[in-house]
This record gives structure tokens, sequence and C-alpha cells, in this order.
């Protein structure tokens, strides 16, 4: 046997070889990169979600602090409809088709804030408030 005749033919195979470890790479690379990709975008929607139930938080807040402020849970029924005009108006500070009620029983006053992201599913938030004299 002659060492330089079997020389070419492990060079073609190390070529073959390469050119397979090449595309084995640029395949873990790209589903790698989805996966990053796909990442990204549930991280954006969690952030989204997060927003909106901060903003419910706050619109909570702002009627109950009323509430404190009258000294009572019963409020005028223009400064609950206005806060209501508030929950729903998305463009202001609102929530995507907001709607924000308050119910009351034995001196405990229930504000329930419902809204439907565009994802579609309705999320909820609600706070009791009771007011001690």
């Amino acid at each position: 046997m002659n060492p330089h005749t079997r020389m070419p033919s492990r060079r073609r195979r190390a070529r073959g070889m390469t050119l397979i470890e090449v595309l084995c790479a640029i395949l873990v690379m790209t589903v790698g990169l989805l996966g990053l990709v796909s990442l990204m975008a549930r991280a954006s929607q969690a952030t989204g979600a997060t927003e909106d139930a901060q903003r419910a938080a706050v619109l909570a807040n702002e009627i109950a602090t009323e509430m404190w402020l009258a000294g009572t849970i019963t409020l005028p029924a223009a400064t609950v409809t206005a806060w209501q005009t508030r929950v729903a108006a998305a463009t202001d500070q609102g929530l995507p088709s907001g709607t924000g009620t308050i119910t009351s029983v034995n001196q405990v006053a229930r504000i329930t804030i419902t809204w439907t992201p565009p994802s579609g599913t309705a999320r909820q938030y609600f706070t009791d408030v009771r007011l001690n004299n």
C-alpha cells in the first residue's frame, strides 16, 4: 500500500464532514434564535398584562381614597359614574373594555374592576374597603 494513495480519500471525507458540521451549527443556531425570539414575545405579553393589573390597582385605590376622604363607603352617584368612565377609557389611563363596580355588604365595599386585554382573556381585580367609624 502506498501512503500517498490513501491520503486523497481522507481529505475528501474531511471536506464533506466540514460541510455537515457547518450545516448542523447553522441548524442549532437557528433553533436557538427562534427560541430566543419566542421568549422575548412572551416576556412582552407578560409586561402588558402586568401594566394592566397595575393600572387596575391604581384605579381601585383612587375610588377607595375617595371613600376614605368622604368617611363612608357610600359615595355620590356622580363620583362613582366619573370613576367608572375613567376605568372604561382605555386611552386615558383606563383599561381595555374596562368596567368598574362597587358593591357593599355589612359596611364592606367590594371594588371590582374587570377588563379584557387584546389577548381576549378577561381579567379581574378586586379589593375590599372597610372604614371604621
